[in-house]
This record gives structure tokens, C-alpha cells and sequence, in this order.
């Protein structure tokens, strides 16, 4: 059987992740295909960002990834997304994408390394990647603004990883719309990623929109998966949606074969670098 994975694009019920998880465990249903193996959510998935997320936050493991691996038992699928991580000790939360499998419950915990704008003053920052290996492949996980990193994306290749995992909260407001900010440039960015690093790239987008004050959020949605030559092989627009996608070991393989990252010329970068 040929495997498959899912993005699930979800519109967060703010502060209520007891909505959120009947959201994923509806759309986990709705897939109805057993060849799907892993199905992934958007950064800040089960809480949405304009909360308060402090008093949200939990400990890892806890409730919420008790309820997490639940989800995933019930529909035997892996299951990855977004989340809020209380840090026992510490006055800060994490900013943080979890892995669960059907048959080991929690196997993963990443936290997001590059904190954008106003999430230093909030968050612990990440200090390592984090690939997993799953039922589909080796999967390296990012959230969001990581993504911007190419330095990062490459590390979790030279880890191993067939898929790269994006869980996001790409938005627009009155600050970055005047800089030509939207869905094209995502978009592009899952494909950049997937090319050079000759991997999947699975970009899970929030959907809606957040106020905060004034300032009003609009979410991109437009959630892609690309294949490792950067074609986008499945794409949502906007609202909630489901898409899914082939992993096919064998165009993977195919690609890595014709060149990039084994190509690669690290002792000329250290001189060029001063590293």
C-alpha cells in the first residue's frame, strides 16, 4: 500500500482546546483513507495566538498530549501539530510541535529555535532539532518562522530527514501587508525548501483570523505539500480543509540521485565562513 500524508488546515477556536481537538478528530475522520499515515496541524493549533496563552499552557507530557494520543489511536494515524508547553521551573512557555503515534503515544517535543518579534519576550526559545522517524519516512520538524532559516531546514536534512514538517501561523496585518507579504511568498517557500533540500516539505497554515487590539491578524491558509523537485502536489485555499498526498520512496530516491545535497562542499564553506 502506498503511503500517504495529511494537512489538516483548521481555524482555531481561541482558548478553547477542547474545540480544537473535536476540530482534528473531525477532520481525522473525514480522511477515511488507511494509506494516510500522518496528518499534521498548525502552529498554535489547539489554542490559536491572540489568548492567553500563559494560562493555557501545560506541561509535556500532560492532558492535552494525553488527548493528543488519543486522537491518534482512535484513528491510527501519527499525529503532529501546535501547542503551548508550560516549563516546569520557568517563568516562560514554549513554543512547541509534538509527534504521537498510534502505537507509542508521545515519541517527540520540539520547540520552535527562532522566536519572531514580540515571542522573545514570551517564549523559551528551542536549542536542537528534531527528526523522527515514522511510518513514512524520517521527518524533521520546524514551526513557522524556522522555516525562513535555510541553515535550519538544511540541518534537519543532513539529520536524515526525508519530510520536512511546518507547522505555521503565517499572517498578515497592517505592518507587512505594504511589503507585498501574503500566500505566493509561503508558498514559494515550501517549494524552495523541498528543492534544495531534495525532501517533502508538509506546510501546515492557520486558517481565519485573530485580534489583537487593533491589530488585526488574517491568516494565509493556502497549507501545501511539495515534493522534492518543489512541485506543489496538493494545496488549500482558504477555510478549513483536509488535502492529502503520496510519499513515493522511489521519486524520493530518484531525486536525491540527480544532485544537491550530496554535492555539497562543506570544507569551502568554513574558509568562506571563518568557521
Amino acid at each position: 500500500m502506498k503511503k500517504k500524508v495529511a494537512v489538516l488546515q483548521i481555524d482555531s477556536v481561541l482558548g478553547d482546546q477542547q474545540a480544537n481537538l473535536d476540530k482534528i478528530d473531525r477532520m481525522l475522520g473525514e480522511i477515511n483513507d488507511p494509506a494516510v499515515r500522518l496528518a499534521t496541524f498548525c502552529e498554535y493549533g489547539l489554542s490559536g495566538y491572540c489568548t492567553d496563552l500563559a494560562n493555557i499552557a501545560e506541561p509535556i507530557p500532560g492532558k492535552i498530549t494525553d488527548a493528543l494520543c488519543a486522537l491518534s489511536k482512535k484513528h491510527n494515524i501519527w499525529l503532529a501539530g501546535g501547542l503551548v508547553e508550560k516549563i516546569p521551573g520557568s517563568a516562560k512557555i514554549a513554543n512547541t510541535c509534538v509527534m504521537v503515534s498510534p502505537k507509542d503515544g508521545l515519541v517527540a517535543r520540539y520547540r520552535k529555535v527562532h522566536l519572531f518579534d514580540s515571542e522573545r519576550d514570551t517564549f523559551e526559545p528551542g536549542q536542537e532539532p528534531v527528526v523522527v522517524d515514522t511510518e513514512v519516512g524520517k521527518v524533521g520538524i520546524g514551526i513557522c518562522y524556522d522555516f525562513m532559516f535555510p541553515e535550519y531546514t538544511r540541518s534537519l536534512r543532513l539529520k536524515g530527514a526525508e519530510i520536512l514538517l511546518c507547522a505555521t501561523f503565517w499572517f498578515v496585518d497592517d505592518w507587512s501587508r505594504p511589503l507585498g507579504w501574503g500566500p505566493q511568498q509561503t508558498l514559494a517557500m515550501a517549494r524552495v525548501r523541498a528543492l534544495e533540500n531534495r525532501s517533502y516539505v508538509m506546510m501546515a497554515c492557520r486558517t481565519g483570523v485573530e485580534r489583537d487590539g487593533d491589530n488585526i491578524l488574517n491568516t494565509f491558509g493556502h497549507s501545501s505539500i511539495c515534493d522534492p523537485m518543489g512541485h506543489i502536489i496538493a494545496q488549500a485555499q482558504l477555510g478549513e480543509a483536509v488535502i492529502t498526498a503520496e510519499i513515493d520512496p522511489d521519486w524520493l530516491r530518484r531525486c536525491n540521485d540527480a544532485g544537491c545535497v550530496g554535492d555539497r562542499r562543506p570544507e569551502v564553506y568554513r574558509e568562506i565562513l571563518d568557521i
